[in-house]
């Protein structure tokens, strides 16, 4: 399966803006799921790029002039495999992503609520793992508006309900008290057809499994990452993956705009 992908975000300033710097996360990689066939950002500046921390592709956009508008485009094809698989043999330890953070923090109820899982993470990981997922979905319902970037694991669980976002980063707060890696995964993801695409910006989830290696958790839809995800980049969370991340000098209130589509391409 192709994916052709266009995606923009503008942001804008009710003031100019002096100075702003972006790291950018929106370039995908090609592995053994998914092989990029073309790629290409339109940006305001020029750009540097380097691998980061996570071995995610990164552009470091600084526009030094003032401005009130920030306008940043993707377009690219990405030809997916079918056949979801676990995915092995990357440099990085997968011992990094038991290392909380604050927004996958643990607290007492958190705890309790991993706790039940103990047992079964011993003999059968994976029917554990699936299990997991599951209460989560059944803890918290799918509402857009609830939460934000800044919301952590222990809130959204206390509160309820969430998106995506959420839902991956409880799934790894909880793997990581069972003593479970999990890490953040942002992307597309692309459920229509071609004629009625369904699209969306994206977020779900990884445990690793000793003698299998990564397995994917697409909390939210109840089901691993198929060959309408496509990844762009991992991170403990939100924060480490998220394909847009900055600061600026000056700019007064932001108001951001993104248009995503994600369709299946002819072969």
């Amino acid at each position: 399966m192709r994916l052709k992908v266009k995606h923009q975000t503008v942001y804008r300033y009710s003031a100019p803006v002096l100075r702003s710097v972006q790291s950018l996360r929106l370039t995908p990689p090609s592995h053994s799921r998914q092989r990029i066939l073309s790629w290409r950002l339109d940006l305001p500046a020029a750009a540097s790029e380097y691998i980061d921390a996570f071995g995610n592709i990164t552009q470091l956009l600084t526009v030094e002039e003032p401005h009130e508008e920030i306008r940043i485009g993707v377009e690219g094809t990405v030809e997916m495999s079918d056949v979801p698989t676990a995915e092995r043999g990357e440099a990085l330890s997968p011992l990094i992503f038991l290392r909380e953070t604050e927004l996958t923090a643990a607290d007492p109820r958190l705890s309790d609520f991993s706790e039940e899982h103990r047992g079964r993470m011993a003999s059968d990981p994976v029917a554990a793992l699936h299990a997991l997922a599951q209460q989560i979905r059944t803890a918290v319902r799918y509402v857009k508006g609830t939460t934000t970037v800044q919301t952590t694991a222990a809130e959204v669980l206390s509160q309820g309900s969430g998106v995506c976002q959420d839902h991956s980063h409880l799934f790894i707060a909880c793997c990581r008290i069972l003593g479970i890696p999990a890490r953040y995964v942002s992307g597309y993801l692309h459920t229509g057809t071609e004629a009625n695409p369904e699209l969306a910006m994206h977020a779900w989830a990884e445990a690793w499994v000793d003698r299998i290696g990564w397995l994917s958790f697409d909390v939210s839809n109840a089901r691993p990452a198929e060959a309408g995800h496509l990844r762009l980049a991992i991170g403990r969370d939100y924060l480490d993956a998220c394909p847009v991340r900055g600061v600026r000098f000056g700019g007064g209130a932001e108001t951001m705009e993104v248009q995503v589509q994600v369709m299946g391409a002819q072969q």
